[in-house]
């Protein structure tokens, strides 16, 4: 009587795969909104239009990449043209998170930053400081580049030497 049922695969399928849209949708309406293809109001734009088309592309990118990972099987994953289209997309959501990163911490103009803290159910929001706010996005954003760096040159080797590294591929040992 407490015989638990495993579900079919297709079930986890299907869920990743809605999940990879919405994340796609997501930056898609983003991307549409910053390049005035969807008209919004300017004044509800709290930073430059480039740097919320990165925000978008990161969801965009991430979700287009989350749908490749489904559709395509490994050994077609493995094809050299593909791994060069992963490093390339990966590549190009690192950037683009970095970028955003940095205009924050960086970018010329006053910006606002917001803090909150929580304990369970209670919890407390208030104006952040501007400086602790560039210094930590600023911070986030010099590591994230130096990552996003790093992982230029060390996946070019890879692809090159044969030795790339798939975000698709699974570790030895069943370990994700």
């Amino acid at each position: 009587m407490d015989e638990k049922k495993q579900l079919p695969g297709w079930v986890g399928g299907c869920v990743g795969a809605l999940m990879a849209l919405i994340i796609l949708g997501t930056g898609l309406f983003i991307i549409l909104i910053s390049t005035n293809l969807l008209p919004f109001p300017e004044e509800n734009f709290k930073a430059p239009r480039p740097v919320i088309t990165a925000a978008g592309l990161v969801f965009f990118l991430a979700g287009f990449l989350m749908l490749m990972g489904m559709i395509f099987s490994t050994g077609e994953l493995r094809l050299p043209v593909m791994q060069w289209i992963q490093f390339l997309l990966v590549l190009a959501v690192m950037v683009a998170f970095s970028g955003v990163l940095l205009w924050a911490g960086f970018g010329p103009g006053e910006h606002e930053f917001q803090s909150s803290v929580g304990a369970g159910p209670v919890s407390v929001r208030g104006q952040g400081n501007e400086f602790v706010g560039r210094l930590l996005f600023g911070g986030f954003g010099l590591l994230s580049g130096l990552g996003t760096a790093w992982y230029a040159y060390t996946q070019t080797n890879g692809l090159i030497h044969g030795r790339f590294k798939s975000i698709f591929e699974r570790r030895p040992g069943g370990q994700d």
